[in-house]
């Protein structure tokens, strides 16, 4: 089969190009991470600081927690959206056991917003012994 030669109709201009969008979330992009101690207690807090007049869209948290070997610890999200409070359960994996501390990890893709309050709190089963916990999230920052 013939194929005829193309060729350009006169009169027909080519559409218009149309600008690309921004990234705002790529424009905004943040992360930050908190690492500590864990002392002996049943729970312990993380705070994340929001810039005034913000808005953070959380998309992704990675945590690692580490506890005597035999004890199991918990990861919450707290944020508040205006007066409007928002309580995530993260789900920690154990790991295995490394030189006697149990390593408990997380990773979720989420979609949390805050604006008037961003914490973490490591939820443990006993208020005797330490560890310690590395928390890290990443989002993007939306003006109020």
């Amino acid at each position: 089969m013939l194929h005829t030669t193309r060729t350009k109709l006169p009169g027909r201009a080519a559409a218009p190009r149309v600008p690309a969008a921004c990234d705002c979330r790529a424009r905004n992009a943040f992360q930050e991470f908190r690492d500590q101690d864990l002392p002996p207690a049943f729970n312990v807090g993380f705070t994340f600081t929001i810039p005034p007049k913000t808005r953070a869209v959380i998309e992704f948290v990675t945590a690692s927690v580490q506890v005597p070997a035999g004890e199991m610890a918990r990861l919450r999200l707290f944020t508040g959206l205006g007066t409007s409070a928002s309580n995530l359960d993260l789900v920690l994996t154990p790991q295995g056991v490394v030189n006697g501390q149990q390593i408990l990890v997380a990773t979720h893709r989420v979609r949390a917003y805050a604006d008037s309050l961003l914490e973490f709190n490591v939820n443990r089963d006993n208020a005797t012994t330490s560890g310690h916990a590395l928390i890290c999230i990443s989002g993007y920052l939306e003006p109020l």
